[in-house]
C-alpha cells in the first residue's frame, strides 16, 4: 500500500516510525505486487532452471527500522517481503521503487538468477557460508556496487546494497538525492548505518 507522510505521522513518536509499529493492513506483500507474472508465467511442474530464467529483481531503497519525514517527491510503499528459502522469514520496509538503469538492469536481474536457491534453498543470515559472503561480494563489485556495511543481511531473495549516493547513482535512473528525501533533523544517517539500505528484491524458492 502507498503510505504518505500524512499517514506516517500518525505513528510517530518523538520523530521515528519503527516499522514494527505499524498496523499491517497498510502493508503489500511483494510476491502479489512484483513476482506474480513470473509464477503464472510457468507451466504447472516448472524446473529449478526454469524458475531461476524467470527470475527478475527490483530495486527499493527501503527503511527497515525507523523512517524519517519524506519527501513527497517519491511514492513510498509499506511492504512485506518473503526472503531465505526454506526459512520462510518475512521483513517489514517502507519503501520507494528505483528504476534500474538500462545498463545495469540485467546485471541486477543476474545477481537474483545466481542466488535463487542458493545454498541448496539455506541462504539466510542464520546460516551463512562464508563461500556464499564471498560469491556475492564478487557479484557486486563486478558491476562497482558494494554492502561493506550491509551484507549481514543477504539471504536468498533479499540482496543488500550499502545506501550511498554513489551507489543509487549507478543503480537508478532515477535516484534520489539522499539530502532532500527526508528530513534527518534527530536522526543519524552514517556510512555504517542499515537505515536507510538499498536492496533488490526476488521471488524466493520457497
Amino acid at each position: 500500500m502507498i503510505v504518505t507522510e500524512e499517514v506516517l505521522s500518525r505513528f510517530r513518536d518523538k520523530g521515528k516510525v519503527p516499522v514494527r509499529s505499524l498496523p499491517s493492513n497498510l502493508f503489500s506483500h511483494t510476491g502479489d505486487l512484483f513476482f506474480r507474472d513470473d509464477v503464472v508465467s510457468l507451466h504447472q511442474f516448472p524446473t529449478e532452471e526454469e524458475e531461476r530464467r524467470a527470475i527478475h529483481v527490483v530495486p527499493v531503497l527501503a527503511f527497515l527500522q525507523t523512517v524519517p519525514p519524506l519527501s513527497n517527491d517519491r511514492e513510498w510503499i509499506a511492504l512485506h517481503h518473503q526472503f531465505g528459502g526454506y526459512h520462510c522469514l518475512q521483513v517489514a520496509m517502507v519503501a520507494t521503487m528505483l528504476t534500474p538503469n538500462a545498463t545495469i538492469k540485467n546485471k541486477l536481474d543476474n545477481i537474483g538468477k545466481q542466488f535463487y536457491f542458493a545454498q541448496h534453498g539455506q541462504l539466510e543470515p542464520a546460516n551463512m557460508l562464508a563461500s556464499s559472503i564471498s560469491e556475492y561480494v564478487t557479484a557486486l563489485s563486478e558491476i562497482e556496487l558494494d554492502c561493506e556495511c550491509t551484507w549481514r543481511k543477504l539471504s536468498e531473495g533479499l540482496y543488500p546494497i550499502d545506501c550511498t549516493q554513489e551507489n543509487l547513482n549507478k543503480i537508478a535512473s532515477d535516484a534520489p538525492s539522499l539530502d532532500m528525501m527526508a528530513d534527518w533533523r534527530g536522526f543519524t544517517r552514517a556510512r555504517y548505518s542499515m537505515d536507510p539500505i538499498i536492496l533488490l528484491l526476488a521471488n524466493n524458492s520457497d
